[in-house]
C-alpha cells in the first residue's frame, strides 16, 4: 500500500504536467511565464552568515515538530541547543555561503490522510499527503526566508495584494479585507460576485526553470540564486505506511510541501497573476495559493456574465502558461446581490467548461454566504 499510494501521488503530479509539455513555451527566457520587470541596480547575491545567537534564537522560537527523519526529537533538540549550536550554525552558515542545500535535508516522509471519514480505506485516490521534513531543515529555511523576505519587502516585489509573510497580515486580515469590500458594496446599492480560484496541487507543479528565472528577474543573483537552484532540485520523497515506507520517489517540480520556504515561492511565482486579474478590472486578494477575486457592480448591468467568462479564461490561460492546472470543478462563485429580491442569473462558460454559481462557499476556512 505505502508504494501504491507514493506511486498514486507522483502520477497525479505527472499528469498534469504532460499537459503543459507541448501547450506552453519549453524555454523560461522566453516564455512570458517567466517575464518580471528589470529590478536594475537592485540585487540579493549572497546570504549573510548567522551568529551563534541567531542560529539559537532560530532554533527555540520554532515550534517543535514531530518528523521521523529526525535524529533526535526537536523538543530535545532545543532543550541541548545551547550545547550544540557552534555545529548547527556551521551547517547551516556552510550551506548558506556554499549555495548548496544538503542533500539529507532534501528528503520528505509522506503519511497519507483520508480526505474524509466517509471515504473508502481501501483507494488510494481517497488521500491526501501530508509531507513532513527535517527540523534541523526547516530551521535553514528560517535564516533564508529571514533575509530574502526582507530584500523582497524592502524593494517592494511582492504583490501588494499578497498576504503570505507580510508583517502583521493573516488569513483573518486578507478575509476581512474582502468581506468588507462586499458590504460596503451591498451599503452602496451594488451587486457583487466573489470568485473563489481552486488549483490542482498547485504546489507540486510549479516549474523550477521558470521560479529560477523570476527569482533572478527580481535581483536574486549569484550565491543566493545557486542555494535556491540547489534547495528546489534533487528533492525525494516516501510514503509511510503501517510502518512500512516506500522506495523513493524523485520530485522534478514543485515548491516542497510543508516547507518554510514554499508559500513565499509559490507567491513570488504567481507575482505576474496580479496583472491579468487588474486588466480586467477585479479587485483581488491572495494568501500564498489561494486567490480570492472580486467584482461589485449595478444591479442593472449585464455584462458582467461576458466579464467574468473573459477574465477566468485568460486567468486558465496564464495558468497554463505557468504550469498550473485551474480547477474549474471545484472554483467557487458566489453572487451577492445589492438586496434579496434581486436575482442573477449568471451563464460563465470557461475553456468550454460551465460554472454555476452556489449559495455557500469556503473561503479561507470560513463559510460565507449571500
Amino acid at each position: 500500500m505505502a508504494e501504491a499510494l507514493a506511486s498514486f501521488f507522483t502520477g497525479k503530479v505527472a499528469a498534469i504536467s504532460r499537459q503543459f509539455t507541448d501547450a506552453t513555451c519549453s524555454s523560461p527566457t522566453s516564455c512570458s511565464a517567466a517575464r518580471y520587470p528589470s529590478t536594475e541596480g537592485v540585487a540579493f547575491s549572497s546570504f549573510a552568515p548567522l551568529t551563534e545567537n541567531e542560529t539559537l534564537a532560530l532554533l527555540t522560537r520554532s515550534r517543535p515538530t514531530t518528523c521521523p527523519l529526525d535524529p533526535i526529537p526537536s523538543d530535545l533538540l532545543q532543550t541541548i541547543a545551547p550545547a550544540i549550536i557552534p555545529a548547527i550554525t556551521h551547517t547551516i552558515n556552510a550551506s548558506l555561503t556554499s549555495g548548496v542545500f544538503p542533500t539529507a535535508f532534501k528528503q520528505a516522509q509522506v503519511t497519507p490522510l483520508l480526505k474524509k471519514p466517509s471515504l473508502n480505506p481501501a483507494q488510494v485516490d481517497n488521500y491526501r499527503p501530508v509531507s513532513l521534513l527535517p527540523f534541523l531543515s526547516k530551521t535553514l529555511e528560517r535564516a533564508a526566508l529571514n533575509q530574502v523576505s526582507g530584500f523582497l519587502t524592502q524593494n517592494d516585489l511582492l504583490d501588494q495584494n499578497q498576504s503570505v509573510f507580510k508583517k502583521g497580515h493573516s488569513t483573518e486580515t486578507a478575509l476581512l479585507s474582502v468581506t468588507e469590500a462586499l458590504k460596503t458594496a451591498r451599503a452602496a446599492g451594488q451587486s457583487s460576485v466573489l470568485i473563489l480560484l481552486d488549483l490542482s496541487a498547485a504546489f507540486d507543479t510549479v516549474n523550477h526553470d521558470f521560479l529560477l528565472t523570476i527569482l533572478s528577474n527580481m535581483g536574486i543573483s549569484d550565491n543566493a540564486l545557486s542555494w535556491f537552484r540547489s534547495y528546489l532540485t534533487g528533492r525525494s520523497f516516501r510514503v509511510s505506511w503501517q510502518g512500512r515506507l516506500s522506495p523513493a520517489h524523485s520530485l522534478p517540480t514543485g515548491v516542497p510541501q510543508g516547507s518554510v520556504l514554499g508559500p513565499l515561492l509559490f507567491s513570488i511565482y504567481t507575482t505576474s497573476l496580479g496583472r491579468v486579474i487588474r486588466s480586467h478590472v477585479f479587485s483581488y486578494h491572495c494568501f500564498a495559493d489561494d486567490t480570492q477575486l472580486y467584482l461589485s457592480f449595478s444591479p442593472d448591468d449585464h455584462s458582467i456574465s461576458a466579464r467574468i467568462s473573459q477574465c477566468l479564461s485568460d486567468i486558465s490561460a496564464w495558468m497554463n502558461e505557468h504550469h498550473l492546472q485551474l480547477n474549474l470543478s471545484k472554483t467557487e462563485l458566489l453572487v451577492i446581490p445589492a438586496k434579496p429580491s434581486i436575482q442573477h442569473n449568471f451563464a460563465i462558460t470557461i475553456d468550454s467548461l460551465s460554472l454555476s454559481p452556489t449559495k455557500v462557499a469556503r473561503n479561507l476556512g470560513v463559510m460565507i454566504d449571500d
